[in-house]
């Protein structure tokens, strides 16, 4: 409609949406160009942000204090600085990540070897650690919150999410449509009113 303004958005509404690009949207974007670029200059190791790693614990044989589902985290360590009792995450020979307790230290010439607190029924290459395996020591861990990401990276879980953003946005969309209208036909009723009381003066005007 001509001479219709356009509604600006409230002052609130704009401060959340900075809040959300400046906090969550470009530290995402630096998150994600890190672990690109890791992932291409170092394909054998395990891309890091600052020296932290996340895992989902996806095997009941790993130390008593983590279970199946949960999210861990680490933290770069010098092997040096490792001693008994403290649980670190270490890749055996299949480049899978296990995370124990290490049962003592033997320190060599070249490297060091970690004797790991390990489940009976485990092989052997998760038994004896060498200091150029350790990935990092535990420094957190979220219970159970890995079986979630689990299931949200299921495909049907995915469609059923893309669909519920979708049913949000066309509501969102409808909202904003008869909002607008309604903003509309305020903004006419309102003109209308102000030539009524335009011609009522030019009536009452004396001639």
């Amino acid at each position: 409609m001509k001479g219709q303004k356009i509604r600006e958005k409230p002052k609130a509404l704009l401060i959340v949406e900075d809040i959300i690009f400046y906090l969550i949207i470009i530290p995402l974007i630096v998150i994600n160009v890190i672990i690109i670029f890791q992932v291409i200059t170092q394909p054998d190791k395990i891309p890091d942000i600052f020296g932290y790693k996340m895992f989902m614990v996806l095997d009941g044989n790993m130390d008593t204090s983590i279970e199946f589902g949960d999210l861990v985290f680490t933290h770069n360590i010098c092997t040096s600085n490792l001693k008994e009792n403290d649980v670190v995450a270490f890749r055996n020979h299949t480049n899978k990540v296990t995370i124990h307790r290490i049962l003592n230290k033997k320190i060599e010439e070249k490297d060091t070897t970690f004797t790991m607190i390990t489940a009976q029924n485990e092989v052997g290459d998760t038994k004896y650690v060498k200091g150029e395996q350790v990935e990092g020591i535990l420094i957190h861990r979220i219970p159970k919150i890995g079986l979630i990401i689990l299931i949200i990276q299921e495909p049907p879980v995915i469609v059923l999410i893309v669909c519920i953003i979708l049913i949000i946005g066309l509501i969102a969309y409808y909202i904003a449509q008869e909002l607008d209208k309604r903003d509309a036909i305020r903004i006419e009723n309102q003109k209308e009113e102000a030539e009524l009381q335009d011609k009522k003066q030019l009536t009452n005007s004396p001639k």
